[in-house]
């Protein structure tokens, strides 16, 4: 499979059971990150379910061009010590390998304490579909070893006042997650929310999702919401996509 290439940076994913996809691109480039402030307190990122590590690599090409340099730090795990070999193997090739660690752990076995500013996953969803005979895909695509309700909780607990969980979900999954987080994680409140569509005449595919965590109870929430076409109606991309990979892709 070899290299697949970015504009700064490339990544081997031969290995692992995240590949280089639209999925991980899409929440790469749009999970938010706040604007770099004069005194601003070290921006500490989770990335779960790492697979290659594409998407920290992203996430650490955006906090180094907003500003942050040296002053943010992004730990990457994973349960699949292959990914994680590969993940670490990308880090040190890239500019940003002094701030991005790579761990091969369980998500529900870290230490619970408010330690990140930002959790992000593309995190496995599927419950009740028939499994592949490739158990390296199953780690990656269902969701035995993180069920959403785990998923919720620990992020609450890991998550400083004010931080954020971005996740990319089918809209199945999603709408579980919702039903699932004022139980599991009363203190999220949903503030983002883009709907994917792969054309203009298609369903929604994918959801890229932002809950941040709150003081309190949250009573309500002003949730911004947008949808995203990534082809035109004419096949081309659409230009609202190509303004959010315009600084990864090659083509873009």
């Amino acid at each position: 499979m070899g290299e697949f290439s970015f504009k700064r940076f490339s990544v081997l994913h031969e290995r692992s059971t995240m590949k280089v996809g639209t999925d991980g691109v899409l929440l790469g480039a749009w999970t938010p990150l706040p604007p770099y402030g004069e005194g601003s307190a070290p921006f500490e990122v989770l990335e779960i379910g790492c697979g290659c590590g594409i998407v920290s690599l992203m996430l650490a090409q955006r906090l180094q061009e907003g500003g942050w340099q040296g002053n943010f730090g992004i730990t990457a795990i994973d349960i699949h010590e292959p990914s994680c070999r590969e993940a670490a193997r990308n880090a040190a090739q890239s500019p940003w390998g002094g701030s991005l660690a790579v761990e091969n752990t369980d998500f529900l076995r870290m230490p619970e304490k408010e330690s990140f500013s930002l959790l992000v996953s593309n995190p496995p969803f599927f419950d009740e579909s028939l499994k592949s005979p490739d158990a390296a895909r199953n780690l990656a695509r269902h969701n035995d070893t993180l069920p959403f309700a785990a998923l919720l909780e620990k992020s609450q607990r890991l998550l400083h006042t004010g931080g954020v969980l971005s996740l990319v979900l089918p809209p199945r999954a999603f709408e579980k997650m919702q039903l699932l987080q004022k139980e599991s994680a009363p203190r999220l409140a949903l503030v983002r929310l883009t709907r994917v569509f792969s054309k203009p005449e298609k369903a929604c595919e994918r959801l890229l999702c932002a809950w941040q965590k709150t003081s309190g109870i949250p009573d309500s929430s002003t949730v911004r919401e947008e949808s995203l076409f990534i082809q035109d109606a004419q096949g081309g991309y659409g230009e609202a996509y190509r303004r959010l990979v315009k600084d990864f892709y090659l083509w873009a």
